[in-house]
């Protein structure tokens, strides 16, 4: 803890005093054939919590009291790479892209339009870093019971994945099987092998199932190993089907975020909650925990500057995405890894 302590310090000592910091390169730039070859573990991107959402009318809740401009404004303009995007079955055949019955209101209303709308401005940015893209699933009867029989019915988890298959082109999807190639499971890929280049990547997506228990589950079943999946799963340690984690906790979990970066796995953590109070009292606290300890994206509800409140995420040096401070070599530099607004 002394350690993931030093480098908090280090990094507030060194940042400006604005809602955002700033870290100078991790080195001078290199002749391009010297240059270790980067891959997707070795960058820090920026991402949004509830990507789609936008605040309620009328009265509500601190929680909800936070929007976002279009999924590819964020992209464009605020340099978000990563996005979370919760879809809720319908009766009408189609996943629809809201918070909850109380909290409605969203930028795209159906998961097919979230796709459409990053799929488009990824085809007219062809070398951006993989988006990583969160999915999860709303159940009401699973949110109140431990009962799985509507989750059964409703059939969520394929619906999820035909839709993934048809809107998003499978030579733009980063999936396990990907990752594995011919290793015995996904796990010993990265730990033996690691990530495949980022130069490689370019212009595709990341997509990963944001759920624990019995919905996880039933995906490996369907998807032993994660083989032939469009999906990875929100990982445990151990697990052959370990990969990507999330741990929204970077203050109280440092260390083990830490361990996970240096073996070789992504992990995503959280820079605020809106209704937590970290952007009311420009409280920077988890946020620069969540930069120092090399969370490859770092979920906020403040991508961007907001009327009122001081408070805002950007990824040091980025540009928009920056080197990993963990993870990343010695001569990677935010130009190597993003430059689309030059």
């Amino acid at each position: 803890m002394k350690t993931l302590t030093a480098i908090i310090t280090l990094i507030i000592i060194t940042s400006s005093m604005s809602g955002c910091l700033s870290l100078t390169d991790k080195t001078e730039e290199n002749n391009d054939d010297d240059l270790t070859p980067l891959r997707i573990n070795h960058i820090q991107v920026k991402g949004t919590h509830n990507s789609y959402h936008l605040e309620p009318l009328g009265p509500t809740i601190r929680a909800y009291e936070y929007s976002h401009q279009p999924l590819e404004i964020q992209a464009e303009e605020q340099g978000v790479r990563q996005f979370e995007i919760d879809v809720w079955w319908d009766a009408r055949g189609q996943l629809y892209v809201y918070h909850n019955q109380y909290d409605l209101r969203t930028t795209c209303v159906t998961f097919e339009e979230c796709l459409n709308t990053l799929l488009n401005w990824s085809d007219e940015n062809s070398e951006h870093v993989p988006l990583m893209i969160w999915i999860e699933p709303k159940e009401w009867v699973e949110q109140s019971t431990d009962s799985t029989i509507v989750v059964d019915l409703q059939n969520m988890l394929d619906h999820i994945e035909e839709e993934i298959t048809q809107f998003w082109p499978r030579n733009k999807t980063i999936t396990p099987d990907d990752v594995r190639g011919d290793s015995e499971t996904l796990s010993q890929a990265i730990l033996e092998k690691g990530w495949p280049l980022l130069d490689d990547s370019r212009g595709k997506a990341i997509f990963i199932l944001l759920s624990s228990g019995d919905l996880r589950e039933r995906y490996h079943e369907k998807y032993p190993g994660l083989n032939d999946s469009r999906m990875f799963t929100m990982s445990e340690v151990g697990t052959p089907e370990a990969a990507i984690f999330s741990n929204t906790d970077p203050l109280g979990s440092g260390e083990e975020i830490i361990a996970l970066i240096e073996e070789g796995y992504i992990v995503r953590s959280r820079a605020d909650n809106a209704e937590n109070g970290e952007a009311d009292n420009n409280d920077t606290s988890r946020r620069d925990a969540a930069i120092s300890v090399g969370a490859h994206s770092i979920s906020t509800d403040y991508p961007a500057k907001v009327d009122g409140i001081d408070y805002w995420v950007e990824i040091p040096n980025g540009n928009p995405v920056a080197c990993n401070p963990i993870s990343a070599p010695n001569d990677c530099t935010s130009e190597r890894i993003e430059s689309l607004n030059d």
